[in-house]
This record gives C-alpha cells, sequence and structure tokens, in this order.
C-alpha cells in the first residue's frame, strides 16, 4: 500500500552503499588495432579507487593490484593507456611511470619509461607507431618544481625496448592527441596556448615522420586549422595516409558557431567540410580529459559514426565521409551519453563507446549498423554499469526543461527529476523540496544520464534540479562565452531562477526549500549563493564538495597551469588587471557585508579532499576559519578526507560524502 508522506522522508533501497559500489565509472575504451581485442578501463571503489585495465570480452584484468592505469597530466587526466599487439602500454598514476603489460593471465607489468625518482614527469595519450612499434608518441608533462603553474608539456617518443625518451615537439602551452596515419610516415596532434584552453584555441598541426637511427624525426610541420582565441580546432585522427578528419567550431562563411567535421588533405594542402551544410551542433565535447573522441571511423573510412549533441543529449548520425554530405541521423539512439568512440579494428563496421542511458545503467557498448541508407543500429552490451540492477520503479526520468527569464533572448537549460518512489506520495498540496545541482567547469555540462546519487535523494521524496546555466557547454560557442567576465553572477542568476521558474510557472518544486550544491567550479557558485549573489538568502542549505573555491586571488596564485588564464577569461581579467572583481566575487572577502554585519544565514556543508592539485584544501581551510572568526553564528559543518583529490574515487569516501549531504538536508530543508 502507498503511504503519504511528507517530501524528503521517504524510505528508499538506495543506499550509500548502493551508490558507491553498484555502478562503475569507465575511464576509457581501448582497440587493438592488430587483433581487434576490446578492453577498457575501469574505476574501483573498493581498491582506494584505483583504475584497471580489463579485457572486456573476458572479464579479466589485465593490469594488477597494486597499478593504477590513470594520469593526472593537465590535473585531469584521460587517455591512460594503449593497446597494440596484445600488450598493454599504460600510465601507473602510483609512480607516473609507463609500463607495459602483456594481455596474458599472470603477467607482470614492466617499466618502458626511464626511472623518475622524484615524480617530475606525467604520460598520457599514447600512438604507437604502426611499423617501428617500440616508439610510443605521447603527452609528457614536466614538474620542475612543486609550483604546479612550472610544468612544462611535450610531445615525447617512449622506446620501449630501451626505456628510454627522446623529444618530439615543443613550444606550445599544451598538447594533446598525437595520431601516426596508417603508414606511419605521418602525425598529426593538437596543440593550445595560454589564456586559451583546448575548446577555446586549439590548434591542429600534421607533420612527415621518418625513422632515422631507430628514432622518429619530424619534417614538413604544416598548420591545418584553428585560431588562438577565437577558433577551435582538434580531435584529429587519419582517415587515410593522406586525409585527417577533425572538429573545428569555425565553418567559412557561415556564422555558425558549433563543432562541425572537416577533413583535411596532406595532397592540397586545403580543408574541406564533411558536412554538406553546418549544423547548429556540437560534435565534439570540450576536452577537459584527453581521449573524449566523439566519432569512430566505419570500414575503410568511407562513412563515419558521429555523436553530435542536441536538447542536452547525444545523438548519433551516420556521415558518408568521401564527400560534403548530410548526415543521417540514427533513429531513437537511446543513450543520452555517448564517449570514447573507437572503430572495432581496421576496416571493421562496427565501433565500440563507453555509453549512458537516462532510466537504466549504461556501460561500454558495440553497436553495429546496417545498410545505407537507414543504418539500422544493433547493440550489445559487452559490459554493464551496474553491479547489480535498479528497480525501475525507484528511477526518475529526467525531464529537460528550457527556460526564458523576461527579456532575456538567452534560455537557461535545466533537467528536473521529480520524487519517485513505489511506496510513498507526498500530501496534497505540497511541493518538494528541491536540490540545485551545479555542474563543474565551468564550461561543462549536466547530462541527462542516470545517477544513483540523485536516485538516491529522489526516491527520499526530494526533487533534483540541474541547471546547465549560460556558459555551459552542448549549445554552441556563443553560449559558452556568455559567461566570459560573469562567473560568479550569471551562474548564480540561472540557477535560482531556474528553482523559481519551475516553481512559479509549473509547481513542480518548492522554491521556498531549495539547497545548492556543486563540485569544483559548481562548488564556487555554491559559495558565491551564501556570500556574493544579490540573493544570498535564497537558498535554505549549501553543499560545497571538492571545489570550495574561496579566495580567487590565492587560487590564481597555486591552481594548476592547465586552468590558470581560463580564470582570466571568467573574471574578466587577471588579479593585477582586476583586483576589485576577485575580491567582490570572493567568497572569502564577502563574509560580512558593506556594513560590516555578517550576511551568511544559509547553513553551509564543506567536504574536501586533502590531495586536491585543482582547488586546495588551503581554500576551504581559510574559509572556514574566517567564518568562525566574522560569522560565529553561522551554522557550519566540514570534513576533508584523506587520499581524495578533485572527486571522490574511494568507496568509503563516496558513502560517507553522501550520508553528510543528505542529514544536512534533513536537518535544514524539512522545516
Amino acid at each position: 500500500m502507498v503511504q503519504t508522506a511528507p517530501y524528503g522522508t521517504w524510505t528508499s533501497p538506495i543506499t550509500p552503499e548502493t551508490v558507491a559500489t553498484s555502478s562503475i565509472v569507465f575511464d576509457d575504451v581501448l582497440v587493438d588495432p592488430i587483433t581487434s581485442v576490446v578492453y577498457h578501463i575501469e574505476e574501483r571503489p573498493d581498491e582506494d579507487g584505483r583504475s584497471v585495465i580489463v579485457n572486456t570480452a573476458e572479464g579479466r584484468d589485465v593490469t594488477p593490484s597494486g597499478f593504477n592505469a590513470a594520469d593526472a597530466v593537465n590535473e585531469y587526466g584521460g587517455a591512460a593507456a594503449v593497446v597494440y599487439g596484445g600488450i598493454a602500454y599504460f600510465s601507473n598514476l602510483t609512480d607516473g611511470r609507463v609500463y607495459s603489460v602483456k594481455d596474458e593471465e599472470g603477467s607482470e607489468p614492466s617499466p618502458v619509461s626511464p626511472e623518475d625518482p622524484n615524480q617530475q614527469y606525467r604520460y598520457a595519450n599514447f600512438a604507437v607507431h604502426p611499423v617501428q612499434t617500440n616508439l610510443i608518441a605521447s603527452i609528457l608533462e614536466y614538474h620542475p618544481d612543486e609550483n604546479p603553474q612550472n610544468v612544462v608539456t611535450t610531445l615525447c617518443v617512449i622506446d620501449t625496448a630501451t626505456a628510454t625518451r627522446t623529444g618530439l615537439v615543443e613550444g606550445a602551452d599544451f598538447y594533446a592527441a598525437p595520431v601516426f596515419n596508417p603508414s606511419g610516415t605521418k602525425i598529426a596532434w593538437q596543440e593550445w596556448y595560454q589564456p586559451d584552453m583546448p575548446f577555446e584555441g586549439g590548434l591542429v598541426y600534421v607533420a612527415d615522420v621518418s625513422i632515422e637511427d631507430g628514432a622518429i624525426v619530424l619534417s614538413n610541420t604544416t598548420y591545418v586549422a584553428g585560431e588562438k582565441l577565437e577558433i577551435s580546432a582538434g580531435y584529429p585522427l587519419w582517415i587515410s595516409d593522406t586525409a585527417l578528419l577533425y572538429t573545428s567550431d569555425y565553418t567559412p562563411g557561415s556564422s555558425l558557431r558549433f563543432q562541425n567535421p572537416f577533413i583535411y588533405s596532406t595532397d592540397t594542402g586545403s580543408s574541406r567540410a564533411a558536412l554538406a551544410t553546418p549544423i547548429a551542433q556540437d560534435f565534439a565535447e570540450p576536452a577537459w580529459y584527453f581521449g573524449l573522441y566523439p566519432y569512430a571511423l566505419l570500414g575503410d573510412g568511407s562513412y563515419g559514426a558521429f555523436t553530435a549533441f542536441q536538447d542536452g543529449r547525444n545523438i548519433l548520425y551516420v556521415l558518408d565521409l568521401t564527400k560534403s554530405s548530410d548526415p543521417v541521423q540514427i533513429v531513437d539512439f537511446p543513450f543520452v551519453v555517448a564517449q570514447h568512440l573507437k572503430q572495432e579494428g581496421p576496416d571493421a563496421t562496427t565501433f565500440v563507446f563507453t555509453a549512458s542511458l537516462n532510466n537504466q545503467p549504461g556501460g561500454v557498448l558495440q553497436c553495429s549498423l546496417g545498410a545505407a541508407p537507414s543504418f539500422v543500429p544493433t547493440y550489445v552490451y559487452l559490459k554493464s554499469s551496474s553491479a547489480q540492477p535498479v528497480d525501475d520503479s525507484y528511477i526518475s526520468i529526467p525531464q529537460p526543461l528550457t527556460l526564458y527569464n523576461d527579456g532575456d533572448p538567452n534560455p537557461i537549460y535545466a533537467i528536473l527529476y521529480l520524487p519517485k518512489n513505489p511506496d510513498f506520495e507526498g500530501p496534497t498540496g505540497e511541493k518538494p523540496p528541491c536540490i540545485t545541482g551545479v555542474h563543474g567547469g565551468p564550461t561543462s555540462m549536466s547530462t541527462q544520464a542516470m545517477d544513483l546519487k540523485k536516485l538516491y535523494f529522489t526516491s527520499r521524496g526530494f526533487a533534483w534540479l540541474d541547471v546547465n546555466y549560460r556558459g555551459s557547454s552542448g549549445y554552441g560557442r556563443d553560449y559558452i562565452e556568455l559567461l566570459a567576465g560573469n562567473w560568479g553572477i550569471l551562474d548564480n542568476q540561472d540557477c535560482e531562477n531556474a528553482v523559481t521558474m519551475v516553481d512559479e510557472q509549473q509547481g513542480l518544486v518548492d522554491s521556498n526549500r531549495a539547497a545548492v550544491r556543486g563540485g569544483s567550479a559548481g562548488g564556487f557558485t555554491t559559495l558565491c549563493s551564501t556570500t556574493t549573489a544579490s540573493n544570498n538568502t535564497y537558498y535554505k542549505a549549501a553543499t560545497s564538495a571538492y571545489g570550495g573555491i574561496s579566495d580567487l586571488k590565492l587560487l590564481a596564485e597555486k591552481t594548476e597551469k592547465f586552468e590558470l588564464q581560463y580564470m582570466y577569461k571568467l573574471l574578466g581579467g587577471s588579479p593585477d588587471e582586476i583586483p576589485d572583481v576577485y575580491t567582490a566575487r570572493s567568497p572569502y572577502y564577502n563574509v560580512l557585508d558593506s556594513s560590516g554585519q555578517p550576511q551568511m544565514t544559509i547553513p553551509l556543508l564543506m567536504l574536501q579532499g586533502k590531495e586536491d592539485p585543482i582547488v586546495p584544501e588551503e581554500q576551504a581551510i581559510i574559509f572556514l576559519a574566517k567564518i568562525k572568526v566574522e560569522a560565529p553564528d553561522e551554522k557550519l559543518s566540514y570534513h576533508f578526507y584523506d587520499g581524495e583529490g578533485h572527486g571522490w574515487k574511494q568507496a568509503s569516501t563516496i558513502e560517507d560524502a553522501l550520508k553528510r549531504e543528505h542529514r544536512w538536508y534533513l536537518e535544514n530543508l524539512l522545516l
């Protein structure tokens, strides 16, 4: 029998333990181009958060206990491994070295990069030379001292036969995506320079490759696409020895600024649009991590499978690459998020990818496409992302919303999850309390993928509203750039306005019982909601997780090189150029109002990793100390986690953080 009980008080079988251990996070999918065997990298929260390379078909670990197949290049990492000829090469996060391991039961990894006793070098994004297979191109990140802003990034070559390293390309601030053509006679890569991020001014280059005395030598380095500050090009992949596929947010003759695919010919030295007509959809996401390839070749490269963003989710196209053509959309593509697309071996007409659904677990998928013109797909689960199923009756289906403020032509995009539990209903006339989710980045986006953490709350009678505020990705470059100079303002305004509109226009949530929570850049927005926001009493509770940016000036001194000058764009300049802005938007300097009275009245929960290199724990420590002095009556709770960085990896942390957050809302929302 269905019970009537106040929203937020319901009981649910989705426990913190369920959230921590029943959903597998996949870091990458790998395909051996020689054997066509598929592998994936999965995170293991119950093994201290280490990442493991797994032979997907056999379900067998390739990397044994004690090894962590992950990297921290640009601090965010990604693309930590490659498999070639039955051997996996991977970056080991534990000591920073690159190892090789045979895909055989009981095989032990061996180091193939030079010794690094001081752990000054990091590697990622590997490409095996297809002829001289002992030579692997890699991103190399050198840390000369403890200041993360002094890192030097280059492209290098690792000789796995001698465990030595030589330089390949240098001079840019950052590099990504080195890829050889099929014969190994050419290489392509992406590079970019401060103050750009890869999705703002990424440049693609190609060069000729020769092997001299067993080493790779480059010549005829040639610019392909991209422009500093203005145009982003990225995700290069060779279709053939002379044709290079990539994406760019600029199409000549068009005012649209969306990532669309292009093809560069080394024979003609020019590019052409792969699409007959530009499409107002992003065919690639911002490269916060390495290896997030949004497309895969099919067959001999005459066709390609491409993901794109439409209405806040991924859709799938098939595109004829032999000419500029109109793409064929795959009907009823069920996966709201699709990443890490890889062709399943040379000339394969199938591809593999990581995928998420909005109503069931996703996983590692294989897609086979039928014949033209409809390309009817067949999907096979190679590995599910769920260790145990969740009853459908507890799954709240996301409702994407497009919201408009009066007089503002730019919409706010949001995703609403309503309470759902087969055993309970709310009292007549009561609206559910609302948890407002703020994504990180801030140039990122909240997806519609099923998330057990959100279901934990919705199955207990809370509503959850994710807000893709102005500046979020997935809606074109013009929308991203709305946040430039406005970080800490528009994100706060849009989150508050979204909750209000969903309440006043649709009556679906109780805006008088709303909480705000976020991690990374979302943690900054959360702290601003309690201090610098124009209406800093809007929410009734706040939770900042692994991203409690409180002092922007201090962050500019201590954060990593990758995002340092990106922050300048978001705020409108450097601390030296606009010191007043850094003060005005820093929660640390705004615990008191202009009259010297405490203005923090929102109960605040702060959760922080002690080893966070992106938002150091010092940000939380100084903010908490200042609150205790200047606003001693402020309701506070906080916890610092050993061994955790920028995001929770360990099962014990995931469980504890969720329990603390839940208690916080019970204490402060259910009034």
